[in-house]
């Protein structure tokens, strides 16, 4: 029998990244017993982390043998802390997978790990030659719908709940894209089927959620949405603090209420409109916002105070994150409040009007969301909903038009592609009331689905909001208004990463509004005449 004492030191060699040493002491504890497969696995682990993926190979391959049961040694490694380089990773997959072709547990920890990594062709490619499980066309379907491909994703999740129906998971990813596809009814009832089979998981709940948002059904799919609450990342809230339900007529007066943000500027600042309503039955309302967020907060009708340290809030009867504040008033489509018009500092709007362009209509532009590297999944979701710098082109070539960059973070910086000018106030910028100041002396903003559109809806600003295919339930289906903000117009993308018929779109209802407005000239070529509210 191997020595514990030794296996324990080589795990802890092995988690400083003393691999040699790692290496070295498993080996004392393999040859006190050669078959003890703790001991094969961590001098595997070892000689793998040192890049020796050939000598690793086959030590990797013995332990899998020995545990049938357990997942795949390489994912181990993948796992390991600190974690390795993907592509040594990868490396150590593919000699394995040489000595082993027919290993389909390898074969489908290799296509999760790739997913995992944001690499959906290479997870696919891999998934060829796998046996026809419910698991590989699991792992197809999300391969293929990381790739925008939709209807085959779904054919694909179809063929895993036909091999297994107590498959939850793909029941749900299931109706996760054919929501995408605008199936709705069918989308539902895949939600409704994993939901069954595991009442307990929140994020089947929150998916389901999604989809009965989208689908125009929001009475039951708010108290869905109260799931994620539970999930890693939430605000951590004691249940009996949590605001209730309210019913018309029903009086806050004497009642403080904590309205929390919760993790998207974009989600604040759609639900803020709720808290003048919270103050007109008499609450008193304590808002927690992070920084960017602060000075446009304390503009808000109604918000007594606001706080940026979340350990130090006022005493409050009951918190409310601002995603449930729908949920508190009941909100349907055709009862969505009104917008509480805000004005930007009129210190800062002269301040910022020296920065602006002069002559022509003066258009705001987003072109990426902020992205999100913490929340799983949410890195495909910004990738779709980003269409880059460069995807605007067309629209830099509309005459009477002076444009005004409103994009923050890393994509500000991406390389302006030839003919594309515009004035650029952003590394001046210190929040959103700045943000707010630039808007209020534009005509009309330009963006993809982030915050900007928010804001600028708030301000009563003209907004072209530019969707991916897969949009967001907010922007609800077949619909070129919003509800949620009277002045906002939605450019669809009618196939999955297709920026360029948005754009032309775009650059016929940017030149239709400078001629409105006294500017423009020739009607550019090549692009299609779109209404627009002006």
């Amino acid at each position: 029998m191997a020595s514990p004492n030794h296996l324990a030191e080589a795990l802890r060699l092995l988690s400083a990244g003393a691999w040699l040493q790692a290496e070295t002491t498993a080996r004392v504890a393999l040859s006190a017993d050669p078959t003890d497969p703790h001991a094969t696995l961590l001098v595997g682990l070892a000689v793998a982390a040192m890049g020796e993926v050939a000598r690793a190979a086959p030590i990797l391959t013995l332990a899998a043998a020995s545990a049938p049961d357990a997942d795949h040694p390489c994912l181990d490694l993948a796992r390991l802390k600190p974690p390795l380089p993907p592509a040594l990773v990868i490396r150590q997959f593919r000699a394995c997978l040489d000595l082993t072709p027919g290993d389909d547990r390898l074969r489908l920890g290799f296509a999760g790990f790739l997913l995992d990594i944001d690499q959906p062709a290479q997870a696919e490619q891999v998934l060829t030659d796998a046996l026809e499980t419910a698991a590989c066309h699991h792992l197809h379907g999300m391969a293929r719908a990381e790739q925008d491909q939709f209807p085959a994703s779904i054919a694909s999740f179809e063929a895993a709940v036909a091999l297994n129906p107590e498959a939850a998971a793909s029941w749900s990813n299931l109706g996760m894209v054919l929501k995408v596809e605008g199936r709705f009814s069918a989308a539902i009832a895949a939600h409704d089927r994993a939901v069954a089979l595991e009442p307990g998981n929140k994020r089947f709940r929150v998916n389901r959620a999604v989809a009965l948002l989208k689908a125009g059904q929001w009475e039951p799919a708010w108290r869905d949405y109260e799931a994620r609450l539970a999930l890693t990342g939430a605000p951590a809230l004691a249940p009996d603090r949590l605001m209730p339900s309210l019913r018309p007529g029903d009086s806050l007066q004497g009642v403080t209420i904590l309205a929390l943000h919760e993790d998207g500027f974009g989600d604040t600042l759609q639900f803020l409109r709720y808290l003048p309503m919270l103050a007109e039955r008499g609450a008193r309302v304590v808002a927690w916002v992070p920084d960017p967020l602060t000075r446009l907060m304390r503009t808000v009708p109604g918000v007594a105070e606001v706080v940026r340290d979340q350990q130090r809030v006022p005493a409050h009867d009951f918190v409310c994150p601002m995603f449930s504040l729908p949920r508190v008033f009941g909100t349907t489509p055709e009862t969505i409040p009104l917008v509480p018009v805000l004005t930007a500092d009129m210190a800062l709007q002269h301040r910022w009007a020296e920065r602006l362009p002069t002559g022509g209509l003066r258009a705001g532009l987003v072109w990426a969301g902020q992205a999100r590297p913490a929340l799983p999944g949410f890195g495909t979701l910004d990738r779709r909903r980003s269409a880059g710098l460069a995807a605007f082109a067309p629209v830099f070539d509309v005459p009477g038009v002076t444009f005004v960059n409103l994009q923050a973070g890393p994509a500000a910086r991406q390389v302006r592609p030839p003919g594309c000018s515009f004035a650029d106030p952003m590394p001046d910028v210190a929040d959103f009331a700045d943000t707010a100041a630039i808007i209020a002396g534009l005509d009309v903003v330009v963006s993809v689905d982030t915050s900007v559109v928010h804001l600028a809806g708030l301000m009563g600003k003209p907004v072209f909001l530019l969707d991916r295919y897969d949009g967001c339930w907010r922007w609800l289906s077949e619909r070129q208004d919003s509800p949620w903000y009277p002045n906002l117009t939605i450019f669809r993308q009618d196939q999955p990463g297709d920026w360029a018929g948005v754009m032309a779109e775009v650059a016929a209802s940017l030149h239709a509004m400078a001629l409105c407005r006294g500017f423009g000239g020739f009607w550019p070529s090549g692009v299609r005449e779109r209404t627009f509210v002006a």
